[in-house]
């Protein structure tokens, strides 16, 4: 999407294609009524110079992403990627982005995007932000869409991914799957905190030749 609003001229962040959105009224588009519309311009406005006066006096990255929508965040990371590596903070904001975007056990947003971000991350900063995992070739499980099987996120707990066959049971909505491959401390990026749902990420590069198969 376009951006709405052009930059400040000594801004130090990039804002290509943030969209400036500001809760509640996340609305973008344009009203047929010429009054409710110059009314909702000039507040689109008003608020907009509030988040660029915020964001232009954010000192870290952390700071800076915080002015923004939500829905703006993993923009924002994409632009200024390695701001956040200068400040050491790259592999904590992936993870919390990842974790507030994907459900468990799915993948959500763009695989690719997602894909390229763990890529750039530090792969043992990146694996103490969770459990200590000292298993070596144990069976882990995925469930997802039937035909889906690559994905970041899988489970220790087979009865978790179970619960996605009763989700997709209608094949009209492209049935459910549970896959199960066998991992090693090696091929985790990071096992997340909670004892629960026994969730772990998966690195890209153990994906690109792991053997999957249906549980």
């Amino acid at each position: 999407m376009i951006n709405l609003y052009a930059r400040e001229k000594n801004m130090k962040w990039n804002l290509k294609k943030i969209q400036f959105l500001y809760p509640p009224d996340n609305f973008i588009g344009s009203f047929a009524n010429e009054k409710m519309q110059a009314r909702h311009k000039a507040l689109q406005g008003e608020k907009t110079n509030i988040i660029l006066k915020n964001i232009a006096a954010s000192k870290t990255p952390l700071t800076a992403i915080q002015t923004l929508n939500n829905l703006d965040h993993l923009q924002f990371l994409l632009n200024n990627i390695e701001e956040f590596k200068k400040d050491d903070c790259l592999e904590e904001t992936v993870l919390k982005l990842y974790c507030k975007e994907n459900s468990a056990f799915t993948s959500g947003g763009i695989f690719d995007t997602w894909h390229n971000l763990f890529l750039q991350c530090d792969a043992e900063r990146f694996y103490s932000l969770g459990d200590s995992f000292l298993d070596e070739n144990i069976p882990v499980f995925r469930g997802s869409i039937t035909g889906v099987e690559k994905g970041f996120c899988w489970t220790t707990n087979k009865q978790k991914a179970d619960w996605f066959l009763d989700r997709w049971k209608d094949k009209e909505q492209g049935g459910g799957t549970v896959y199960s491959t066998k991992i090693s401390r090696k091929d985790l990026l990071v096992s997340l905190k909670d004892t629960e749902k026994k969730e772990l990420i998966i690195s890209p590069q153990f994906l690109k030749t792991a053997k999957i198969v249906v549980a």
